[in-house]
């Protein structure tokens, strides 16, 4: 258990519900000994509850604890789900039914939303420069339009949260509400915000953000037939000097719009992978955040550390989202993700 990836002090606890120790933050537990299972040689950590008295192991603080496969195969299953494979072909890939392929995902996808929020929640992020826009896809069928509403901290490329639902100002007043949770307002700056000309947006920080300074630019696009136009900048609270350099855009947001319709197959334009369930949306949105936030690293955010042109020698420093942001001192892996112990509501 490497805990001290992540900035937060995260301590064992027992994850059996029938426990009288369950979640017990006084409960003793200690290491006892490893264990191999018939799918998986790779040895696996067992803890001992001194409340319970009795043994867990490491794969009880997610949901794929007894169920079938390996630490290889929820990593292989977890890497493909996230660069935009449905759950049939990972199956027939990994030579696996295809309920158990999904019961992996689901598992993986909600342990990724539980240590997100989380951490979040724990450390509280800095949000300087915030953008949101929203994307479109289909539900059930082609006449039912479904939309992904997203925000993003521009100048560390860290995506906050994301919801699911129409285009109203409902969706993106919860929106605006988990990542007024999730910030920290207390750093003395004031917000920069820009989003496109829906209206939503507006309703929704002048309801949840009214106690926070914030500035607001709108970035209006006209089209023709599909084909950009014009762009007209709507300074709706501040001026052109509140937004200085080249943060007058939404730019940065709809670079990650373009990375996300990549990577999930619901968001994919002109194809029959439209997603059929409102569920399993929410499941590969969530493994794509953990994916993109604490995995990937970003070429934007690499610092240059040396600048000799000699081959063989480390010129930069590269950084994930999370590490920029302050919440992680490395990049993360999935089998950390599985097995990294963070309590349940």
């Amino acid at each position: 258990m490497h805990n001290d990836q992540v900035n937060t002090e995260l301590s064992l606890f027992c994850p059996r519900k029938s426990c009288p120790g369950y979640q017990s933050a006084d409960n003793k537990i200690t290491r006892d000994g490893v264990y191999t299972t018939k799918s998986d040689p790779e040895p696996r950590q067992m803890f001992y509850c001194h409340k319970g008295e009795h043994r867990f192991s490491e794969t009880g603080y997610s949901d794929l604890f007894g169920k079938h496969g390996s630490f290889r195969e929820y990593v292989q299953a977890a890497k493909l789900a996230a660069h935009g494979l449905s759950a049939e072909p990972i199956a027939d890939v990994l030579e696996r039914d295809i309920r158990t392929v999904e019961t992996w995902l689901k598992a993986i996808g909600k342990k990724g939303q539980q240590f997100h929020l989380f951490v979040c929640l724990a450390i509280k992020i800095n949000i300087i420069f915030l953008q949101m826009d929203e994307l479109w896809s289909y539900i059930i069928n082609k006449k039912s339009q479904l939309w992904v509403f997203i925000a993003l901290e521009s100048e560390t490329k860290f995506q906050i949260c994301f919801e699911l639902g129409s285009r109203t100002v409902y969706t993106a007043k919860r929106l605006v509400k988990t990542l007024k949770k999730l910030g920290n307002w207390n750093c003395g700056h004031i917000l920069k915000v820009t989003t496109d000309k829906l209206a939503a947006y507006k309703n929704a920080l002048e309801k949840y953000m009214k106690d926070i300074p914030y500035v607001y630019l709108q970035i209006v696009k006209r089209r023709i037939k599909r084909r950009l136009v014009t762009v007209k900048k709507v300074f709706v609270k501040g001026t052109a000097k509140d937004f200085p350099g080249k943060s007058q855009n939404t730019s940065f947001i709809e670079r990650l719009n373009l990375t996300l319709r990549q990577h999930v197959s619901y968001l994919q334009r002109k194809t029959l992978g439209y997603c059929k369930c409102k569920l399993n949306f929410s499941i590969i949105m969530w493994l794509n955040l953990f994916n993109y936030n604490y995995i990937q690293f970003h070429k934007s955010l690499r610092i240059k550390i040396n600048d000799d042109d000699e081959k063989f020698i480390k010129k930069y420093e590269h950084n994930t989202p999370a590490m920029k942001i302050g919440l992680t001192n490395s990049q993360l892996t999935w089998k950390y993700l599985i097995t990294v112990p963070i309590p349940r509501e």
